[in-house]
C-alpha cells in the first residue's frame, strides 16, 4: 500500500471527524503547524549557509522570510485557543518538550522556551504550540488526547512525504556526480557541477531535518514500537550515496547496501527514480 501523505491524513481526519465543536478544524489547523515548523527548518538551514560575505539583497531576503514566518507563527498563536483551550499557554515553561538542534553534531538547542521570542530574528526557534511540544501530561491536562492521536497521525504523513523528497534529492545527487562531475573536462565545467552538488546537498539537508524532527516529535507523543520501527532514526551515513542509487545494475556495485528508507513505499520510490533520470 502506498504510504499516506499528510494531505491525503488530513483529509481522512476530516471525513471522519465527530460532532465535537472543539475539534472539527484542529487537524487542519496542525497540518498549518506542521508546515510552519518545517518553515522554521529550512529557514534556519539557509541562515547557517548564508555566508559571511553575504550580499545586502540576501540578507534582506533572509530577513522578510523570518518576519513573515513570524506573523504566521503569531496567528497560528493567536488561534490556538480555539483547539487547545484557553489556559493552553499558561504555566507550561516547565512542561515544554525541548528538541535538540537539526545539526546532531553541535547539540545546540534551537528552540526557546517560549511561543513568543522578544526577538523577531529568531522566528525560526519559536517552540510552535502542539501537544507533541506541550508534552504528554500537559496535553491530559488539557483534554487533548484526541489531538494527540490525529497529530502523530499527521505526522507519519509528514514523515512520509519528507522521506520521499529525501529520496528524490539524493537520487538527483547521485545523477549529478554520475553525469556532470565524472564528465566535467574544463574548470568551469567542473565548477558548475560541484555547484549542482551543493545545492542538492542543501535540499538533502532539508529534508533530512524534517524528517529527524519529526521523528522526535512522534516519540514524544509516546509512538507505538510498530510505528517507530517503521520510521526509525535517520543517521548520517544514511545519507551517503552510490552508485546504486542512480543506477542499481551498476557495475562493482550490486553489492552496496542502501539505507532502510529506500525500502519504504517501493512504487513511489521508482517513480521517484524515474522522473530524476528523466531530467537529464
Amino acid at each position: 500500500m502506498t504510504a499516506q501523505t499528510t494531505k491525503s491524513i488530513e483529509m481522512d481526519i476530516i471525513s471522519n471527524q465527530g460532532p465535537d465543536g472543539r475539534m472539527r478544524g484542529a487537524a487542519t489547523w496542525m497540518a498549518r503547524v506542521l508546515k510552519a515548523e518545517e518553515s522554521q527548518i529550512i529557514l534556519a538551514i539557509d541562515v547557517r549557509h548564508i555566508h559571511a560575505r553575504a550580499t545586502e539583497t540576501q540578507r534582506l531576503s533572509i530577513a522578510h522570510r523570518q518576519d513573515c514566518l513570524q506573523m504566521q507563527i503569531d496567528r497560528l498563536c493567536e488561534s490556538a485557543s480555539q483547539f487547545l483551550g484557553e489556559d493552553w499557554n499558561e504555566d507550561i515553561s516547565d512542561n515544554l518538550i525541548s528538541t535538540t538542534d537539526i545539526d546532531e553534531g553541535d547539540g545546540e538547542d534551537v528552540f526557546s522556551d517560549t511561543f513568543h521570542p522578544q526577538d523577531p530574528n529568531y522566528s525560526d526557534a519559536v517552540v510552535l504550540p502542539l501537544p507533541s511540544y506541550l508534552g504528554m501530561q500537559q496535553a491530559d491536562r488539557l483534554g487533548l488526547l484526541t489531538m494527540v492521536d490525529q497529530e502523530l497521525r499527521l505526522r507519519e504523513g509528514q514523515a512520509n512525504d519528507a522521506l520521499h523528497e529525501l529520496r528524490v534529492s539524493l537520487a538527483h545527487k547521485a545523477v549529478i556526480f554520475q553525469t556532470d562531475v565524472r564528465h566535467a573536462r574544463t574548470y568551469n565545467m567542473t565548477t558548475r557541477a560541484w555547484g549542482k552538488v551543493g545545492s542538492a546537498d542543501v535540499k538533502v539537508q532539508r529534508h533530512a531535518a524534517i524528517y529527524c524532527r519529526c521523528q522526535k516529535q512522534m516519540i514524544a507523543l509516546n509512538a507505538s514500537g510498530n510505528t517507530l520501527n517503521q520510521y526509525k532514526m535517520l543517521r548520517k551515513e544514511d545519507l551517503k550515496i552510490s552508485a546504486t542509487i542512480a543506477d542499481p545494475n551498476a557495475r562493482g556495485h550490486r553489492d552496496d547496501t542502501l539505507a532502510w528508507f529506500w525500502t519504504m513505499d517501493v512504487p513511489r520510490i521508482q517513480r521517484s527514480m524515474i522522473g530524476c533520470l528523466n531530467v537529464r
